[in-house]
């Protein structure tokens, strides 16, 4: 009875996102519990995973900042290559569909979607609940629709019944949340009853993002920041070994980070006529209905060579895996060459001194982070750099899920070898 009432607990804490103060009685517990996930008998004999993001955690900030726990993990990659657009949405998401962005939905993090009428935007809260708007099959979906428990202390996607299915729990992003109570949310789900215990467990970070965008990847700030994150990894570390159970780490970022040039900001709404629809994320989509006013602006854009590429939707590089036949591609392309960046008149850029979202194919800045430690891998230094698309047939390896390879872009044989 003590475990059970611990674990009603721990669903309804989930379910309200919160981690303390959650007062609800057992009759309500027990309506949430219904119809929770509990692993099969098949999956009881599965060991665990850990994915853990450090949102924007440039490649070279361990060795440069000296991240002694990250450099002490089993598998050090040299930098993982962020797929396109180097964003946190279309990242997080590319990692836990193993779909590069032109093909898991979220092009961008912010875009419009002609079929639905909607624009996609991280800070829009009932938008990014929205179902329609993910393609592919998450991990917590694959591994529900095959009976195992996942968790989920954020994630990019999450927070929106993909085909109709969450994490078994989850909670909403909120990002007062302080590091230890994620840390400490992570090891109570590894300490529930086993048939209820989640093998899947994602956890996010963004304090390397707030402090790189803000101060920037050569500050004493973001030095700070990358030991404090990396305090906390090793805290992880230190209570995983304490329960006794074969779970693998997995910790990753989604994209790097560099200065950007803020005295010759790009302010697109003095380039594009009034009525067309265009977003300011990288890229910038422009949807125009008229052909001949696209025309035009397109010849306008093409004069300025030196800060930014223009393209139309028919003629976008192959590297962007961007489907022309994509509702959410703009008619029309605008990516910013590194340093420079979008900006508007009536909001000068303030965001601080750094930014991401460039082509990584020709910005090695945007380099992210790959390390991994636990009973399912080998010694591997210096792995060399790979796509964060193949993360995801390499977790469903680790815990034995199955998957249609035609259904994603990753391919397992590009990380099997740190596989022991």
């Amino acid at each position: 009875m003590k475990y059970l009432l611990f674990f009603l607990l721990i669903i309804v804490g989930c379910k309200q996102n919160t981690l303390i103060n959650t007062q609800v009685s057992v009759e309500t517990a027990a309506k949430e519990i219904k119809g929770t996930l509990v692993n099969s008998t098949k999956q009881l004999e599965k060991p665990y995973v850990i994915l853990i993001s450090l949102d924007g955690f440039r490649y070279d900030y361990a060795e440069r900042y000296g991240a002694a726990n990250l450099l002490n993990f089993d598998v050090k990659a040299e930098k993982m290559i962020p797929t396109f657009p180097s964003k946190t949405f279309p990242n997080h998401y590319a990692i836990a569909s193993g779909l590069y962005p032109g093909h898991n939905g979220l092009v961008s993090n912010e875009f419009y979607d002609r079929n639905l009428d909607l624009t996609y935007s991280i800070s829009n809260r009932e938008i990014v609940e929205n179902p329609n708007f993910y393609n592919g099959t998450p991990l917590w979906v694959l591994a529900s629709q095959q009976k195992m428990v996942s968790a989920s202390m954020f994630w990019v996607g999450s927070e929106a019944p993909i085909k109709n299915k969450y994490p078994t729990y989850y909670y909403k992003y909120d990002g007062s949340i302080s590091h230890a109570d994620r840390v400490n949310q992570a090891i109570t789900w590894l300490q529930l009853p086993e048939e209820s215990r989640p093998h899947f467990i994602t956890v996010y970070f963004s304090i390397t993002d707030d402090l790189g965008h803000k101060f920037g990847p050569n500050s004493n700030e973001i030095s700070e920041g990358v030991n404090e994150i990396d305090r906390t990894i090793g805290q992880l570390i230190s209570k995983v070994n304490q329960l006794n159970l074969p779970v693998n780490i997995i910790v990753v970022s989604d994209h790097g980070m560099m200065e950007v040039n803020r005295k010759d900001v790009i302010y697109l709404e003095e380039l594009l006529p009034h009525n067309v629809k265009f977003t300011t994320s990288f890229p910038a989509m422009v949807y125009a209905s008229n052909k001949n006013q696209l025309d035009s602006i397109y010849q306008k854009l093409i004069t300025d060579t030196t800060r930014y590429k223009v393209y139309l939707k028919n003629n976008l590089p192959a590297w962007y895996h961007y489907d022309a036949a994509q509702d959410r591609i703009g008619d029309l392309i605008i990516m910013p060459k590194a340093p420079f960046t979008f900006g508007r008149r009536s909001e000068p850029y303030a965001k601080g001194t750094s930014t991401h979202g460039y082509d990584p194919k020709f910005t090695p800045e945007m380099g992210a982070i790959f390390y991994a430690k636990g009973p399912a891998f080998k010694k591997v230094d210096n792995l060399p750099p790979f796509e964060n698309i193949h993360v995801y047939p390499l977790v469903a390896e680790i815990l034995g899920l199955t998957y249609k390879q035609d259904s994603i872009d990753g391919k397992i044989k590009v990380l099997s070898p740190i596989l022991k």
